[in-house]
């Protein structure tokens, strides 16, 4: 009976936040309704008479930031640049105090994307809606940028999904997102998920509040974004998430996003001869997720059953990228070493590298382990690949889905889950032979081009290129009857 009960009230507060979530969202939606039915009657494209070109929009509150995202931002204009010279292309940030020439200045620096200067910046007051509401203030972001100007073609390259109907319905502007993240993912709506803890993995119940309300912005998320004309992805993981969440199979696509390690594979391609042939790498965040007690503890159980003479020149180097160490988690690993007696064979970096550094150990190492569960894009992974690393990786995430082939002709590495699995991983691995090494070296090569910018370009430009073409047409046949 007492179950019963709990049951119920679970039921009733899970719907509660659910219904919660929604009201929220009316409460945003009413006074922006006025608005949107303003920016409906209210064309603002280039003039058809005088002008042929189509204009399309990057929504991109944060252009001026140096993440990733702007990495996909500015790569995607430039492809633009280059294949259409009838593209007019427009910027909404909400970098106020960022003039055109130093935000172009900054893409070239930190990118090296030289662009084209006739691009239109536009700018957005209201960004911190945004920060202040999350995704749902992008709505009111949205707004504002349509009042500046409309766009043939609304690209939403932080990913939002918010603003698609917006976009689509008072814009009537073609709508294209590429989402990096989504937004909520499946996991999140499911009563009972996994955690992994101390090497062991606990099901558990989810909050009844915390479900509520990701299944009321999963609602709200999927039945906007959906609207869009097609939607870009950065992965399997994330196209499984939209798939699921928005419903629209024939509209997603994956585009792997550049990563900007150009010059790292150019370097990495004329020193692949130089690889300590025994060396091994984990260049990951120092946090319990990346669990690298694991490794240690498959490296103390593989070093059993290898030669000794390759025992002997045995290097693990576990490198740490967060820029503020965990004290007590660098001090266990130390504590884990000295009780396996791996002092002659473990080297832990506990402070963050100079980038140059960082990607000197890449480049030496022929091997890299990982064994963070589920990893969703890897980039840890793809760093290592980049520089024709071997591959021991967890058989979850991005690793299983895309990034490492085990088949024998084009096999990149191992997937693995136990200890004992990477013992066993490591053992094979560290006996191959030169020629099986090249091999598999070169596999990683060709999955890490997937994620170069010339990659992303290609895809891209096949993907927007129809709908650019159709508008050409469609301004095209407008001007010839004004003629």
């Amino acid at each position: 009976m007492i179950l019963a009960r709990r049951k119920i009230a679970y039921w009733l507060y899970e719907k509660y936040s659910f219904m919660k979530i929604l009201m929220i969202f009316m409460i945003l939606m009413s006074p922006l309704l006025f608005k949107m039915i303003l920016i409906f009657f209210y064309r603002r494209h280039v003039e058809k008479k005088a002008k042929k070109d189509i204009t399309v929009g990057f929504f991109h509150p944060n252009c001026n930031a140096c993440t990733p995202q702007e990495n996909v931002l500015w790569s995607a204009v430039k492809a633009i640049q280059t294949e259409y010279d009838n593209v007019q292309i427009c910027i909404y940030t909400g970098d106020l105090e960022a003039k055109p020439h130093t935000i172009l200045s900054n893409v070239e620096s930190k990118f090296g994307i030289k662009l084209q200067p006739n691009i239109r910046f536009l700018y957005l007051r209201k960004r911190k809606w945004i920060r202040s509401f999350a995704y749902l203030g992008s709505m009111w972001v949205g707004c504002e940028a349509l009042s500046l100007l409309k766009p043939h073609i609304m690209i939403d390259s932080m990913g939002y999904g918010f603003c698609n109907f917006i976009f689509k319905y008072c814009g009537r502007c073609t709508v294209i997102n590429y989402v990096h993240n989504p937004l909520v993912s499946v996991d999140k709506l499911k009563t009972r998920y996994v955690i992994h803890s101390n090497n062991q993995y606990i099901i558990t119940r989810r909050p009844a509040f915390s479900l509520g309300v990701s299944k009321g912005i999963a609602f709200l998320w999927g039945k906007i974004g959906r609207v869009a004309d097609v939607v870009m992805v950065n992965s399997s993981w994330t196209k499984e998430n939209i798939l699921n969440i928005w419903n629209c199979p024939q509209k997603a696509h994956i585009v792997y996003p550049p990563i900007g390690l150009e010059n790292l594979m150019k370097r990495a391609d004329s020193c692949l001869d130089k690889k300590n042939q025994f060396r091994i790498m984990n260049a990951s965040e120092f946090k319990p997720e990346n669990n690298h007690e694991l490794i240690l503890r498959a490296l103390n159980k593989a070093r059993l059953k290898i030669k000794r003479n390759i025992m002997d020149e045995v290097r693990l180097v576990l490198i740490n990228l967060s820029s503020e160490p965990c004290e007590s988690y660098v001090q266990r690993l130390k504590e884990i070493v000295k009780q396996q007696d791996l002092e002659d064979y473990v080297k832990i970096y506990p402070q963050s590298m100079h980038s140059n550094r960082l990607e000197e150990e890449l480049i030496k190492a022929t091997f890299g382990i990982y064994a963070k569960v589920d990893d969703e894009f890897g980039s840890d992974l793809i760093a290592g690949l980049t520089t024709g690393q071997i591959m021991i990786v967890h058989a979850s995430g991005a690793a299983k889905a895309e990034l490492i082939n085990t088949e024998d002709e084009s096999r990149s590495g191992y997937l693995v889950k136990t200890v004992d699995d990477y013992a066993h991983a490591l053992e094979e691995a560290l006996h191959l032979s030169p020629a099986d090494k090249r091999r598999m070296q070169k596999a990683s090569r060709r999955i890490a081009d997937q994620f170069s910018r010339f990659a992303f370009q290609k895809e891209f430009l096949k993907i927007i290129g129809p709908f650019l073409e159709s508008k050409k047409k469609k301004l095209y046949n407008v001007a010839c009857s004004y003629a």
